[in-house]
């Protein structure tokens, strides 16, 4: 796919296409087995297929090269237009978002060996290449209308799988059926209505005044800062209305589990790309510093609440939901923007060789600061709307309590920007060492509350 990038979009969907072909006509691969009544009503007689498939984490790949392509002007001194880079960052996450939906109702009808659900991914990152491609040359215009081409096609796959849904139980008699009841299709049937009024009124319109209305390869910035209010505003307004039976309906429709993984594992590998710059010749304090940093990124998202019996916000309502996946938004925009921080660290020239004029947008380390504390923030109320364990599985100290210690922690990373002088020319490396610090103490302190690492010797 890197490969056949620079091609039009046409010709990557070709290459797809063909790359498809080849590997369904492999024996290993070609056919799809077909499960019997018999076998999946006993797990001792048939293996458990995991939430996540391999095709999507290769999918997780991709959107995480594209973020950090839009994510590399964060490394230049010169960079100060933060509005942009979290707008592309939030269109990139909304077409992730939206096709893990695809993929979720996939899970659930045991369609991830279907040949039209693996070639409908490949056209998905086919589209998301050519989007990383034309934001790396600041096309917007192009960009934007690769997005709408890509909803476009999100939005009719959705509709497809579950106005035809896939059949994966054969029976003795050869007949087929569905592994999922009529209710389950109809309650994502119901959602059908509300990404297609999404998709036309809050991202077409206002998308398609702001190309038209911009000019040299951009677009008109207010009708995108507009899409993106009425976006959220809209998820926002259908989980309020989704608190009574609908909402209940529709939560216990989609799969939580694999949401949950599937918004985890991206985390996890936003933060093994955080190590990246630590490979980067130059200031070691940095180099060092991005590694504590990425162990206690990793420790916050994976072991910083109860081993048993917590309920994800994914699991408990419509409205948990829509928090939780908006709150990973600003993830998705908080870990490139450390990776980029530290990697100006790391290879920072000395203040005196920089000219005056030279740096017009903030420091490294205040990059840093502002960064490493969004994250600390945005991660401390996802873990608020999770619901802990009582009884014997219940922390020392509540999420709420946990919440707190990391709020405030990342309310001191952000204060670090005034209480180090800009006039103080090792800003940068004291940031460096302080910020993953504080991280580590925050989090040494919410899992021994959580108990989730104890010593077995």
């Amino acid at each position: 796919l890197t490969l056949v990038a620079p091609f039009p979009l046409c010709s990557q969907t070709f290459f797809c296409l063909l790359i498809f072909i080849s590997t369904m006509s492999h024996p290993k691969y070609g056919s799809i087995p077909e499960t019997s009544y018999h076998e999946s009503s006993h797990g001792s007689e048939a293996e458990e297929n995991p939430k996540v498939s391999n095709l999507e984490l290769f999918s997780d790949l991709v959107i995480v090269v594209s973020i950090h392509v839009v994510a590399e002007p964060l490394e230049e001194s010169d960079f100060h237009n933060f509005g942009l880079y979290f707008a592309r960052v939030f269109y990139l996450w909304l077409a992730w978002h939206m096709v893990t939906l695809f993929m979720n109702a996939a899970v659930k009808m045991k369609s991830q060996n279907c040949p039209f659900h693996n070639l409908f991914i490949f056209i998905w990152m086919s589209f998301i290449l050519h989007m990383a491609r034309s934001f790396s040359i600041d096309n917007d215009a192009n960009a934007m209308k690769s997005y709408l081409g890509l909803r476009a096609f999100e939005t009719l796959i959705y509709w497809r799988q579950v106005k035809f849904p896939y059949k994966a139980i054969v029976l003795e008699d050869g007949t087929k059926m569905m592994s999922v009841s009529e209710d389950w299709v109809a309650a994502m049937n119901s959602y059908t209505p509300v990404i297609s009024f999404m998709f036309l009124v809050c991202e077409t319109i206002p998308l398609t005044l702001a190309i038209y209305w911009g000019t040299n390869g951009g677009v008109y910035y207010p009708m995108v800062l507009a899409s993106m209010i009425l976006i959220c505003s809209s998820f926002l307004v259908g989980a309020v209305g989704g608190i009574g039976n609908r909402g209940k309906m529709l939560v216990n429709a989609f799969d939580a589990d694999h949401l949950s993984e599937r918004y985890e594992l991206i985390t996890l590998i936003f933060t093994g790309e955080l190590c990246f710059a630590a490979g980067k010749p130059g200031n070691t304090l940095g180099s060092n510093g991005v590694m504590i940093m990425a162990f206690a990124t990793y420790l916050m998202t994976f072991k910083s609440f109860p081993l048993h019996g917590q309920i994800k916000f994914w699991a408990r309502s419509v409205l948990h939901s829509v928090i939780g996946l908006l709150l990973y938004a600003g993830v998705f925009c908080a870990i490139p923007a450390m990776g980029s921080a530290f990697a100006r660290i790391i290879k920072e020239v000395d203040s005196e060789d920089i000219e005056e004029g030279d740096q017009e947008g903030i420091s490294a380390g205040d990059l840093l600061c502002y960064s490493a504390g969004s994250f600390m923030i945005f991660s401390s109320m996802m873990n608020l709307i999770n619901k802990d364990p009582v009884g014997e599985n219940s922390p020392v100290l509540s999420s709420t309590n946990r919440g707190i210690i990391r709020t405030l922690t990342g309310v001191i990373i952000w204060s670090l920007t005034f209480i180090i002088p800009d006039s103080n020319e090792n800003k940068s490396d004291i940031a460096a060492v302080i910020v993953p610090l504080f991280a580590l103490l925050s989090t040494a302190i919410e899992i021994w509350a959580v108990g989730s690492l104890k010593i077995a010797i």
